[in-house]
């Protein structure tokens, strides 16, 4: 019966004129119908996606969503590692605007008033919700102002006798359960956030929903059928040299692998430890994937997918033994780098590569534009909706990012130094500013090839004295709070 009986059917008469307004009105009325939101975290995840033409990963679902979205080739996190990243991203904010740059700080400590991105959806009439690692911490420390609903989660995810040491501390550095998804942490936050979409998809109200991933971030944990995926993968570590005459103070020791019980305190690994940690890494990320399937599954079961914006960001990137290095914690481009994907229904750019530099911090005003919401105050990212929708558009800018040290990730040593860096299409620049004397200790300039990593230290080079000067007066800007980009 079409719309024209129906209307009779109740006792009601129009004519054909009318009939064509309400017609119109209802049309209107579904194009002017908000856009919901669906925000995917995950921890320590680089870009070892398919979409990202990672030779070993199996990643059928992420790269579902890269086919109908924008995969940012080029993006940047501020900070790489969690809380400085996250409180970044949240707030639109760089971490010296945050006051984050270490685990500890609470962003909200330091700026009572800020408006972070689920916050602006819930003052705007959005039900918001999230489950697992959205902020940096799991449990209590999860912003209440920015939620409806949260349903936190934390666990250390250890199943098999034997993983954790009888007087506790960090236990093994892997474990492959043979149990169900739901047994080990991303399992159940992938239980809770299809509850959540199931009660998003009842209301009335748009939603925003964020859905925040522990893994791939040690320990690697997942389930053994993960684990088999890869049983015959044989990885192959490359650029395992520091950068040629790179400085000292842009490394790190890995003491955040370290410090699980079956690795070494110091020296190398055997190359069966690496395949292990390497099998482990791409395990977890699979582990997700699957996950990231039932997201969707549950979007497509509640007829949700022609009006959600899914959002897929890692929040900082990782190193697997390149380059002297293990985890995360330097301004190189292997922590530096994210996966990003923004995928928005309907909407020109979609299925695409985009090659421009972009930051963390563009995610906020992005969304905001999308979702015509005002963002509150003066944001430091910009919105790439233009970038993303006109290809030829020539964005050119540029990426800051920083680290300090020394860095501890348990304990919480004076600071000596910050290092700023910023990335352009071809050059990564940083410089160690001592933060006693306001000097800088140390410079590091790289010519950044097809192959995505530094590999010598160009700094004081006479070749490249106009280059290093333009930089440094780029990261100078960024130390001294003036955010051109």
């Amino acid at each position: 019966m079409d719309r024209k009986h129906v209307i009779a059917g109740l006792g009601i008469m129009l004519v054909p004129g009318l009939l064509q307004a309400a017609n119109k009105k209802v049309k209107e009325t579904h194009k002017e119908k908000k856009m919901n939101v669906l925000f995917i975290l995950s921890d320590d995840l680089r870009p070892t996606l398919g979409c990202y033409s990672d030779p070993y990963a199996i990643t059928p679902n992420m790269d579902a969503i890269a086919s109908r979205g924008v995969v940012f080739h080029n993006a940047y996190c501020q900070q790489a590692v969690s809380n400085p990243s996250r409180a970044s991203m949240l707030t639109g904010l760089r971490p010296d605007q945050t006051g984050v740059t270490d685990l500890f700080t609470n962003f909200r400590i330091e700026n009572p008033r800020t408006v972070t991105l689920p916050q602006l959806f819930k003052d705007n009439g959005y039900y918001t919700a999230g489950t697992g690692k959205v902020f940096h911490t799991l449990k209590g420390d999860f912003d209440s102002v920015s939620w409806t609903e949260f349903i936190p989660l934390e666990r250390r995810g250890y199943l098999l006798p034997g993983s954790l040491p009888p007087k506790g501390g960090k236990g093994v550095s892997h474990e492959a359960a043979d149990v169900r998804d739901n047994r080990y942490p991303d399992g159940e936050i992938t239980d809770n956030a299809v509850q959540l979409i199931k009660k998003a998809a009842k209301s009335s109200d748009p939603f925003f929903l964020a859905i925040g991933y522990i893994k791939p971030h040690l320990p690697f944990n997942a389930p053994k059928k993960y684990w088999d995926m890869y049983r015959d993968t044989v990885f192959c570590i490359t650029h395992r040299e520091r950068p040629a005459g790179s400085p000292e103070i842009a490394f790190h020791n890995s003491n955040e692998l370290r410090g699980y019980v079956d690795i070494p305190d110091k020296g190398s690994f055997t190359s069966e430890l690496e395949q292990e940690l390497w099998r482990g890494y791409y395990a977890c990320v699979s582990y997700v994937d699957t996950q990231v399937g039932k997201l969707l599954e549950a979007l497509r079961t509640y007829g949700l997918e022609e009006n959600t914006i899914i959002v897929l960001w890692g929040d900082h990137g990782y190193h697997l033994g390149e380059q002297e290095l293990w985890c995360k914690s330097t301004n190189f481009e292997l922590d530096t780098r994210v996966p990003l994907v923004i995928s928005v229904p309907a909407a020109k750019g979609m299925g695409a590569m985009n090659t421009s530099v972009v930051e963390v911090v563009d995610i906020y005003p992005t969304l905001a534009d999308y979702c015509r919401l005002e963002s509150p105050g003066e944001l430091a990212g910009l919105s790439l909706k233009g970038v993303i929708e006109d290809r030829g558009n020539n964005w050119g800018h540029m990426a800051f990012s920083q680290f300090v040290r020394p860095y501890g990730a348990i304990s919480k040593p004076i600071k000596t130094h910050m290092g700023y860096s910023v990335r352009t299409p071809q050059w990564r620049f940083t410089a160690w500013y001592n933060l006693a004397t306001g000097n800088i200790d140390e410079k590091e300039l790289y010519l950044i090839g097809s192959q995505g990593i530094e590999t010598r230290n160009l700094a004081g080079n006479p070749q490249y004295t106009q280059v290093e000067k333009e930089l440094l007066e780029s990261v100078e800007n960024y130390k001294n709070g003036i955010y051109t980009k």
